[in-house]
């Protein structure tokens, strides 16, 4: 092989690489854009992406793979979905401490000094 089509393979390699890794991010983006194209198996995950945690989708898909062999869950989960799933994470996180402070300064509150 001369150092010409090794170059060129490598370079085919790369683009073939870097086409695949975005078109599966645009794929996960855009699936659930188009409804009326989506089987009822996807709709389902659509909407179960759609919620504040990743649960209901994960144990959809698990549960359903007889049903819908071809689902999976990246195929369903855009940027926003991450987004929302950790600002929710996030608020369940430090919803409690912040009840736990409340309560505390409520304690304090009818005592006298």
């Amino acid at each position: 092989m001369t150092n010409t089509s090794k170059t060129v393979l490598r370079i085919s390699t790369a683009v073939a690489l870097v086409t695949a890794a975005l078109s599966t991010t645009v794929h996960a983006e855009y699936r659930c854009a188009t409804p009326g194209l989506l089987t009822l198996g996807e709709k389902r995950a659509c909407e179960l992406a759609r919620e504040d945690t990743p649960d209901a989708l994960i144990h959809f898909i698990h549960s359903t793979k007889a049903i819908y062999p071809g689902l999976k869950i990246d195929d369903y989960v855009g940027k926003a979905d991450t987004e929302r799933w950790e600002l929710s994470r996030q608020k369940t996180t430090f919803e409690p401490l912040a009840v736990a402070n409340a309560n505390n300064s409520a304690k304090g509150a009818g005592t006298l000094k």
